[in-house]
């Protein structure tokens, strides 16, 4: 029971479980496959963008541009649809957008040195005037039955959306522990010096995160597209990055860099999801999600700050 205890995840897998039987006891239905089902697959958006915001949070970075880029891509998306051409290069065409919109971020932050906070806020306000401008300011609908595969199709009966938010999870989760552009991520955000002292092609890495940010954003805009089926540039993914930063910092992340795990976030992710869907269940007011999701980040900054002390005690004890 120790050593699970010692897993940075425990605090939030502990948590999830407890918020779980919380509203198991408030509402009956809480815990019925379809209830689940719900929960997991309007979650699987959100999933995708975390991914790349977990990466970035490790480089102690962050990117507030990607719910604009998310409007971006689906409204592109949806423009391209409506010319007629077919779901599957509509969405490869899509992601292509989002890989230019991480190159945009990765430059600025990477090669020109310009504060991430600063240059994700200027292309957030960029992307998002792309987005209006490109629809004209009115809803991108009337999209062919084929593209609600994406955000509403189902394979084995299990939803198409959730199997592509648990690949990619699992994909950069092994690539972060297992592959050496891990190693360096984690290199990078936890000390920023030492990794270019080492020869570390500290831009390259940083350039690669925002790239991989963008993608991810874009894969999360096509699914999103598909689900509600019509896409208002000017409102779409409006507080994801704060969604997803959250999700992050809830799921064992910290802001400083260098310290965070997919794991983690994706319990961050299904706790928030499974708040939101507990508190329309018990017919909780929905204006409380934002207060509950801002307590629960104070909560992870002051379990993070402990676990923080407790490792750099234990390091000295270590050093003694």
């Amino acid at each position: 029971m120790k050593k699970l205890l010692d897993y940075r995840e425990a605090p939030i897998i502990f948590f999830t479980l407890a918020v779980g039987l919380v509203f198991s006891l408030l509402s009956a239905s809480y815990l019925e496959p379809g209830n689940i089902g719900l929960i997991l697959t309007q979650i699987a958006t959100n999933a995708i963008v975390a991914i790349g915001m977990t990466m970035v949070i490790l480089l102690g970075g962050i990117d507030l541009s990607v719910g604009s880029v998310l409007a971006l891509v689906a409204t592109s998306v949806g423009v391209f649809l409506n010319h007629g051409i077919t779901p599957w290069l509509a969405a490869l065409l899509g992601i292509g957008i989002g890989i230019l919109c991480g190159a945009v971020n990765g430059f600025f932050i990477a090669y020109m040195n310009i504060p991430d906070i600063i240059a994700t806020l200027a292309t957030m306000y960029i992307f998002r005037g792309v987005a209006v401008g490109i629809s004209g300011g009115t809803w991108m609908t009337n999209f062919p039955p084929s593209f609600k595969f994406f955000g509403q199709g189902s394979v084995m009966g299990i939803p198409f959306a959730l199997i592509v938010a648990v690949a990619l999870a699992v994909l950069f989760a092994l690539i972060l522990q297992y592959m050496r552009f891990g190693r360096r991520v984690y290199a990078l955000g936890g000390n920023r010096s030492a990794a270019r002292l080492s020869g570390m092609n500290t831009r390259r890495t940083k350039f690669t995160v925002y790239i991989y940010s963008g993608i991810l954003a874009a894969v999360a805009a096509v699914i999103f597209a598909s689900q509600v089926g019509s896409v208002q540039a000017s409102t779409a993914g409006n507080n994801l990055s704060f969604e997803v930063m959250a999700a992050v910092l809830i799921g064992g992340g910290s802001i400083f860099g260098g310290v965070g795990t997919v794991l983690g976030t994706m319990f961050g992710v299904l706790l928030m999801g499974m708040i939101k869907n507990g508190l329309v269940l018990t017919q909780v007011s929905p204006f409380w999600i934002n207060a509950t999701t801002g307590l629960l980040i104070l909560v992870a900054v002051i379990i993070n700050t402990i676990q923080r002390v407790k490792e750099s005690k234990k390091k000295e004890g270590d050093l003694v």
